[in-house]
């Protein structure tokens, strides 16, 4: 792995999609219909994670920046 920071934050973003979704499947109450708001809610929370499964893949190509000073 060569950059890290961007396996961290993907992991971070994986684990608030998936936190997100969790959220609303248990707290359904406030929607006027509970299934079209998963769904939408779903929706979000798949993109999420699924830009961090692409920061956790760039960490493996993208060089850390080296510090010039």
């Amino acid at each position: 792995m060569k950059n890290p920071r961007l396996a961290l934050a993907g992991l971070l973003l994986i684990a608030a999609g998936g936190g997100l979704f969790g959220y609303f499947y248990t707290h359904p109450e406030g929607a006027r219909d509970p299934a079209e708001m998963l769904r939408v809610v779903g929706q979000v929370a798949g993109a999420i994670a699924g830009i961090g499964v692409a920061l956790i893949a760039m960490s493996f190509f993208v060089r850390r920046p080296s510090r010039r000073g």
